[in-house]
Protein backbone atom coordinates (compact mmCIF):
# COMPACT_ATOMS: atom_id res chain seq x y z
CA UNK A 1 0.00 0.00 0.00
CA UNK A 2 1.33 3.80 -0.75
CA UNK A 3 2.34 5.74 2.27
CA UNK A 4 0.66 8.75 2.59
CA UNK A 5 3.39 11.69 2.38
CA UNK A 6 3.78 13.09 5.85
CA UNK A 7 2.88 16.70 5.16
CA UNK A 8 -0.71 15.73 4.05
CA UNK A 9 -1.74 14.11 7.39
CA UNK A 10 -3.12 16.85 9.46
CA UNK A 11 -4.76 18.15 6.63
CA UNK A 12 -6.49 15.23 6.33
CA UNK A 13 -7.22 14.20 9.99
CA UNK A 14 -8.67 17.71 10.18
CA UNK A 15 -10.91 16.83 7.39
CA UNK A 16 -12.31 14.07 8.91
CA UNK A 17 -13.23 15.56 11.88
CA UNK A 18 -14.97 18.72 10.38
CA UNK A 19 -16.82 15.82 8.11
CA UNK A 20 -18.02 14.43 11.52
CA UNK A 21 -18.82 16.95 12.94
CA UNK A 22 -21.29 18.03 10.24
CA UNK A 23 -23.27 14.99 9.63
CA UNK A 24 -23.71 14.69 13.57
CA UNK A 25 -25.38 18.16 13.23
CA UNK A 26 -27.19 17.17 10.33
CA UNK A 27 -28.54 14.15 11.84
CA UNK A 28 -29.86 16.47 14.74
CA UNK A 29 -31.76 18.78 12.55
CA UNK A 30 -33.70 15.83 10.62
CA UNK A 31 -34.72 14.08 13.64
CA UNK A 32 -34.81 16.21 16.65
CA UNK A 33 -33.22 16.58 20.16
CA UNK A 34 -33.52 13.33 21.88
CA UNK A 35 -36.79 13.36 24.13
CA UNK A 36 -36.53 13.66 27.76
CA UNK A 37 -36.98 10.38 29.94
CA UNK A 38 -41.06 9.78 30.64
CA UNK A 39 -41.51 10.09 34.25
CA UNK A 40 -41.71 6.57 35.95
CA UNK A 41 -45.37 4.66 36.15
CA UNK A 42 -44.54 2.84 39.31
CA UNK A 43 -46.16 -0.90 39.80
CA UNK A 44 -48.60 1.09 42.90
CA UNK A 45 -50.48 3.57 40.03
CA UNK A 46 -50.71 0.65 37.77
CA UNK A 47 -52.14 -1.61 40.42
CA UNK A 48 -54.58 0.96 41.51
CA UNK A 49 -55.85 1.86 37.81
CA UNK A 50 -56.47 -2.17 37.57
CA UNK A 51 -58.00 -1.89 41.22
CA UNK A 52 -60.60 1.14 40.63
CA UNK A 53 -61.57 -0.75 37.10
CA UNK A 54 -61.98 -3.90 38.53
CA UNK A 55 -64.17 -2.31 40.81
CA UNK A 56 -66.02 -0.47 38.75
CA UNK A 57 -65.04 2.98 39.72
CA UNK A 58 -66.06 2.91 43.17
CA UNK A 59 -63.90 4.41 45.56
CA UNK A 60 -62.65 2.20 48.58
CA UNK A 61 -64.30 4.90 50.93
CA UNK A 62 -68.00 4.52 49.27
CA UNK A 63 -68.86 1.25 51.51
CA UNK A 64 -67.60 3.34 55.09
CA UNK A 65 -69.87 6.50 53.94
CA UNK A 66 -72.97 4.43 52.83
CA UNK A 67 -73.01 2.88 56.31
CA UNK A 68 -72.63 6.09 58.04
CA UNK A 69 -75.32 7.56 56.15
CA UNK A 70 -77.73 4.13 56.92
CA UNK A 71 -76.75 4.92 60.76
CA UNK A 72 -77.19 8.04 60.89
CA UNK A 73 -81.13 7.69 58.88
CA UNK A 74 -81.68 4.94 61.61
CA UNK A 75 -80.86 6.98 64.36
CA UNK A 76 -82.88 9.85 63.18
CA UNK A 77 -86.19 7.57 62.82
CA UNK A 78 -85.22 6.15 66.14
CA UNK A 79 -85.20 9.71 67.59
CA UNK A 80 -88.56 10.56 65.56
CA UNK A 81 -90.27 7.29 67.10
CA UNK A 82 -89.16 7.68 70.46
CA UNK A 83 -90.60 11.96 70.23
CA UNK A 84 -93.43 11.40 68.37
CA UNK A 85 -94.11 7.38 68.39
CA UNK A 86 -96.33 7.99 71.86
CA UNK A 87 -99.41 9.39 69.73
CA UNK A 88 -99.04 6.17 67.06
CA UNK A 89 -99.23 2.65 66.26
CA UNK A 90 -95.95 2.61 64.18
CA UNK A 91 -93.84 1.33 67.06
CA UNK A 92 -95.99 -1.74 67.33
CA UNK A 93 -96.05 -2.14 63.98
CA UNK A 94 -92.20 -2.58 63.24
CA UNK A 95 -92.21 -4.86 66.26
CA UNK A 96 -94.59 -6.95 64.90
CA UNK A 97 -93.11 -7.48 61.22
CA UNK A 98 -89.96 -7.31 59.86
CA UNK A 99 -88.80 -3.56 61.09
CA UNK A 100 -88.94 -2.34 57.63
CA UNK A 101 -91.19 0.90 56.97
CA UNK A 102 -92.75 0.72 53.95
CA UNK A 103 -94.47 3.12 51.66
CA UNK A 104 -95.62 5.07 48.39
CA UNK A 105 -91.82 6.75 47.31
CA UNK A 106 -91.90 10.77 47.50
CA UNK A 107 -92.02 10.99 43.97
CA UNK A 108 -95.69 10.08 43.79
CA UNK A 109 -96.60 12.96 46.44
CA UNK A 110 -97.06 15.42 43.11
CA UNK A 111 -99.16 12.46 41.41
CA UNK A 112 -102.41 10.82 42.59
CA UNK A 113 -102.31 6.94 43.49
CA UNK A 114 -104.51 5.52 41.03
CA UNK A 115 -107.37 3.16 42.32
CA UNK A 116 -108.67 0.76 40.07
CA UNK A 117 -112.44 -0.65 41.10
CA UNK A 118 -113.17 -3.93 39.48
CA UNK A 119 -116.81 -4.46 38.96
CA UNK A 120 -116.06 -8.41 38.60
CA UNK A 121 -119.78 -10.26 39.52
CA UNK A 122 -118.82 -12.74 41.91
CA UNK A 123 -121.38 -14.71 44.10
CA UNK A 124 -122.59 -12.20 47.06
CA UNK A 125 -121.24 -8.67 45.02
CA UNK A 126 -123.88 -5.62 45.40
CA UNK A 127 -123.08 -2.50 43.29
CA UNK A 128 -123.25 -0.12 46.53
CA UNK A 129 -120.33 -2.31 47.84
CA UNK A 130 -117.98 -0.10 44.91
CA UNK A 131 -119.52 3.24 46.87
CA UNK A 132 -117.93 1.78 50.42
CA UNK A 133 -114.66 1.57 48.67
CA UNK A 134 -115.48 5.04 47.40
CA UNK A 135 -116.26 6.44 50.58
CA UNK A 136 -112.68 4.39 52.59
CA UNK A 137 -110.83 6.43 49.53
CA UNK A 138 -112.43 9.96 50.48
CA UNK A 139 -111.39 8.75 54.25
CA UNK A 140 -107.69 8.68 53.46
CA UNK A 141 -107.79 11.48 51.53
CA UNK A 142 -109.16 13.58 54.61
CA UNK A 143 -105.77 12.19 56.56
CA UNK A 144 -103.78 14.80 55.88
CA UNK A 145 -101.15 12.93 54.03
CA UNK A 146 -98.80 13.50 51.19
CA UNK A 147 -100.17 11.43 48.53
CA UNK A 148 -103.85 11.06 47.55
CA UNK A 149 -105.99 8.17 45.96
CA UNK A 150 -108.03 8.76 42.91
CA UNK A 151 -110.69 6.02 41.66
CA UNK A 152 -111.55 5.42 38.12
CA UNK A 153 -108.22 3.73 36.69
CA UNK A 154 -107.99 0.80 34.54
CA UNK A 155 -106.58 -2.49 36.80
CA UNK A 156 -103.52 -2.49 34.24
CA UNK A 157 -102.39 0.92 34.51
CA UNK A 158 -103.97 1.17 38.33
CA UNK A 159 -101.40 1.68 41.32
CA UNK A 160 -103.97 -0.32 43.59
CA UNK A 161 -106.08 -2.65 41.99
CA UNK A 162 -109.51 -3.50 44.23
CA UNK A 163 -111.52 -6.67 43.68
CA UNK A 164 -114.02 -9.00 45.59
CA UNK A 165 -114.28 -12.93 46.00
CA UNK A 166 -117.00 -14.78 47.54
CA UNK A 167 -114.80 -15.62 50.17
CA UNK A 168 -111.06 -15.72 51.61
CA UNK A 169 -109.43 -18.65 53.69
CA UNK A 170 -108.11 -18.73 57.34
CA UNK A 171 -110.90 -16.74 58.70
CA UNK A 172 -110.55 -13.31 57.19
CA UNK A 173 -112.31 -11.42 55.02
CA UNK A 174 -110.09 -9.16 53.20
CA UNK A 175 -106.63 -9.60 52.36
CA UNK A 176 -103.84 -6.98 50.30
CA UNK A 177 -100.71 -7.94 48.41
CA UNK A 178 -98.16 -5.43 48.06
CA UNK A 179 -95.26 -5.38 45.93
CA UNK A 180 -91.89 -2.70 46.81
CA UNK A 181 -88.80 -2.45 45.74
CA UNK A 182 -85.10 -2.83 47.80
CA UNK A 183 -85.48 0.71 49.56
CA UNK A 184 -89.23 0.00 50.58
CA UNK A 185 -90.66 1.78 48.35
CA UNK A 186 -94.06 0.60 47.36
CA UNK A 187 -94.64 -0.54 43.73
CA UNK A 188 -98.32 -1.68 43.37
CA UNK A 189 -101.00 -3.37 45.80
CA UNK A 190 -103.78 -5.70 44.99
CA UNK A 191 -106.52 -5.43 47.63
CA UNK A 192 -108.94 -8.27 47.50
CA UNK A 193 -112.40 -7.91 49.19
CA UNK A 194 -114.72 -11.03 50.18
CA UNK A 195 -118.91 -10.31 49.74
CA UNK A 196 -119.09 -13.15 52.64
CA UNK A 197 -118.00 -13.44 56.29
CA UNK A 198 -115.95 -16.47 57.47
CA UNK A 199 -119.62 -18.17 59.08
CA UNK A 200 -121.16 -17.45 55.07
CA UNK A 201 -123.06 -14.73 55.92
CA UNK A 202 -122.66 -11.75 53.42
CA UNK A 203 -121.23 -8.25 54.39
CA UNK A 204 -123.50 -5.64 55.15
CA UNK A 205 -122.66 -1.97 54.07
CA UNK A 206 -120.86 -0.70 57.30
CA UNK A 207 -118.82 -4.11 57.39
CA UNK A 208 -117.51 -3.28 53.80
CA UNK A 209 -116.34 0.32 54.50
CA UNK A 210 -114.63 -1.14 57.55
CA UNK A 211 -113.05 -3.82 55.44
CA UNK A 212 -112.24 -1.47 52.75
CA UNK A 213 -111.12 1.20 55.30
CA UNK A 214 -108.77 -1.51 56.79
CA UNK A 215 -107.43 -3.15 53.15
CA UNK A 216 -106.40 0.35 51.89
CA UNK A 217 -104.61 1.11 54.58
CA UNK A 218 -102.00 -1.89 54.28
CA UNK A 219 -102.23 -0.70 50.20
CA UNK A 220 -100.68 2.93 51.96
CA UNK A 221 -98.10 0.82 54.54
CA UNK A 222 -99.82 0.15 57.32
CA UNK A 223 -99.34 -2.76 59.47
CA UNK A 224 -101.64 -3.46 62.08
CA UNK A 225 -102.57 -1.11 65.51
CA UNK A 226 -101.95 -2.89 69.42
CA UNK A 227 -105.69 -0.99 70.05
CA UNK A 228 -109.09 -2.04 68.86
CA UNK A 229 -110.50 1.20 68.33
CA UNK A 230 -108.19 1.85 65.43
CA UNK A 231 -109.35 0.87 62.25
CA UNK A 232 -106.12 -1.30 61.39
CA UNK A 233 -106.64 -3.19 64.36
CA UNK A 234 -106.55 -6.84 62.93
CA UNK A 235 -110.01 -7.40 63.65
CA UNK A 236 -112.32 -3.62 63.28
CA UNK A 237 -115.86 -2.88 62.74
CA UNK A 238 -114.39 1.40 62.71
CA UNK A 239 -116.02 2.59 59.37
CA UNK A 240 -114.09 5.85 60.54
CA UNK A 241 -110.35 6.59 60.86
CA UNK A 242 -109.14 7.01 64.44
CA UNK A 243 -106.46 10.00 65.37
CA UNK A 244 -104.38 7.30 66.03
CA UNK A 245 -104.82 5.82 62.17
CA UNK A 246 -104.29 9.60 60.83
CA UNK A 247 -101.41 9.94 63.02
CA UNK A 248 -99.84 6.78 62.29
CA UNK A 249 -99.86 7.57 58.63
CA UNK A 250 -98.91 11.32 58.47
CA UNK A 251 -95.76 10.06 60.49
CA UNK A 252 -94.84 6.95 58.38
CA UNK A 253 -94.78 9.17 55.44
CA UNK A 254 -92.71 11.84 56.53
CA UNK A 255 -89.85 9.01 57.65
CA UNK A 256 -87.63 7.37 55.17
CA UNK A 257 -88.01 3.97 53.96
CA UNK A 258 -85.92 1.16 54.97
CA UNK A 259 -84.96 -1.31 57.24
CA UNK A 260 -83.96 -0.38 60.82
CA UNK A 261 -82.38 -3.02 61.60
Amino acid sequence: MASTPRGLVLPLLAALIAGGVLADVGRKLLVGPPSAPAPASTASERAESTATVAAGGSSPSRPIRDSAAVAARRAQVLRRLETEGGTTFLGAMLRSGDSTLRRWSDTRFSRPLRVAVVRRPVEGFAELYVEHVAWAIARWNSAALPVTLVGGADSASADIVVRWVPALDSGRTGRTDVTWDQQGAIRRAVVVLATHAPDGRRLDGPEMVALALHELGHALGLGHSDRRSDTMFPVTRSSELSERDRATARLLYSLPTGSLR
